[in-house]
């Protein structure tokens, strides 16, 4: 079984905190909705009758547990968010860990599409306008003046003539 890159037990681990939170969500959720079940007949609460007291106390209770539940759902959804951006990290370190060897000068040429990462969990693609020593300059969207460039190690696959490789030897 092949090893596990640190991205990926990162990524797990926040899923499995995103997936226990929104069990923690649902279950306040019921719980409050069912706080709720002496209110279910649409009887007001009458000023002045002896149940008036319990019936707000009641009520209160229910509210809070409703706010609660709704801060929890909303943890969990943060909590969400943050693994899928692990997950998406992880997904390009084990394209990058796959690799039987780092891209060279000699792996493009102009006029190859890129899939190229810019930030930590964001890829772009562009055409290759120059190969360099170190860095594609790629073609921007502005006509050549803001022309990225990009170090070959943030190249995650290469297209050239309708064939796509993510690693150089493929």
């Amino acid at each position: 079984m092949p090893e596990t890159t640190p991205e990926r037990r990162l990524a797990d681990h926040l899923q499995k905190r995103a997936d226990d939170l929104k069990a923690k969500a649902d279950h306040m959720s019921e719980h409050a909705s069912g706080m709720y079940g002496r209110f279910e007949g649409g009887q007001p609460l009458l000023v002045g009758h002896h149940s008036y007291r319990s019936a707000v106390r009641d009520r209160d209770r229910a509210d809070n547990a409703t706010r609660r539940a709704i801060e929890a759902r909303k943890v969990a959804e943060r909590a969400q968010a943050r693994a899928n951006t692990a997950k998406a990290a992880a997904d390009l370190a084990d394209t990058a860990a796959g690799r039987t060897r780092a891209w060279q000068r000699s792996d493009f040429r102009p006029g190859d599409i890129v899939t190229v990462r810019t930030f930590r969990t964001r890829t772009d693609t562009y055409r290759v306008k120059r190969v360099n020593t170190k860095t594609l300059t790629l073609k921007g969207p502005g006509g050549g003046f803001d022309d990225p460039k990009r170090e070959f190690d943030r190249v995650i696959c290469r297209t050239r003539d309708g064939v796509t490789v993510t690693s150089p030897t493929d």
